[in-house]
């Protein structure tokens, strides 16, 4: 009992001196790990630009896995605030637990980068220098990607047994100093998992953006239209009468899940009624 004890003593401090030199050595080529702000002005001329040419990527190849609150290590590719979120090992829906977990709802319980980290997300962007050297080494997602191309999945129709598609399976959520031990036991659970690698325009596409340090620029403001339309219903469910006020409740308590549209100006860009602690025409400030 004694032996077996020591040991599991020696091989856990093996493994974690292992993974501690590896972040060492992050820090040592490319400097501290910190998020940074991506948003640029503009994107610059031989520049991949994330709206037009990486999110169409995004939409077609990879959020049919990563797009749920759920999704594969909580990496949710849907928006760009998601992919900067990163992922997160904890599972949101786990039948076995006894106590309620931390809410992890993206733009609601979280705002900013850090925040997320504080939370026990990790990056699959790089977060040490701004260099192309560390934004291909540091890059889980890189990585991952190429990973792929690497070790492209076998011409037979049936996967081979290493794939689990349960969706209670265990995850191995990579970073940045566990992804060479990931490569090595997985070679094939390149991305997109379980499925065909993206062609070759893709993959560079997404490569080059990962490269230049996956920047983007802000998103636009709305039109017009769309702003004098939110101040109607804002004005509406603001009234201060008791009426408008449980009038406004009951919406908000049957609405609040939804996505909802202006079929007069576009059917294609929601919104949500939320709660704010500010009043409307001011930045909204959450009520979870």
């Amino acid at each position: 009992m004694i032996s077996r004890r020591l040991s599991w003593i020696v091989a856990t401090l093996v493994v974690s001196g292992c993974a501690a030199y590896t972040t060492a050595q992050f820090e040592k080529r490319f400097g501290d790990q910190e998020p940074r702000d991506r948003v640029v002005e503009a994107v610059s001329d031989g520049e991949i630009d994330y709206w037009d040419d990486v999110k169409p990527v995004m939409e077609q190849r990879c959020i049919v896995c990563h797009a749920c609150y759920d999704a594969p290590c909580q990496l949710k590719m849907s928006s760009i605030e998601g992919i900067e979120r990163g992922a997160s090992p904890a599972v949101v829906y786990d039948q076995s637990r006894l106590k309620k977990a931390q809410t992890t709802r993206l733009f609601e319980d979280a705002q900013t980068v850090p925040e997320w980290r504080d939370m026990g997300f990790h990056p699959v962007l790089n977060e040490f220098a701004n260099t192309p050297e560390a934004n291909r080494e540091a890059s889980v997602m890189r990585r991952i990607l190429a990973l792929k191309q690497e070790n492209p999945l076998p011409d037979d129709k049936i996967l081979p047994e290493s794939f689990n598609l349960e969706l209670n399976r265990d995850q191995f959520c990579a970073k940045p100093d566990t992804f060479d031990e990931y490569a090595r036991k997985n070679p094939l659970w390149g991305m997109p998992y379980g499925l065909p690698g993206l062609d070759s325009t893709r993959q560079t596409t997404l490569l080059q953006w990962l490269e230049q340090g996956a920047k983007y620029t802000a998103r636009p403001p709305l039109p017009a239209e769309f702003v004098d339309e939110i101040a109607t219903w804002e004005t509406f469910l603001n009234g201060d009468s008791l009426k408008a006020q449980l009038a406004a409740r009951y919406i908000y308590e049957h609405l609040f899940l939804a996505h909802l549209y202006f079929p007069d100006l576009d059917n294609r860009r929601f919104f949500k009624i939320v709660r704010s602690a500010t009043p409307p025409g001011e930045p909204v400030q959450l009520i979870a």
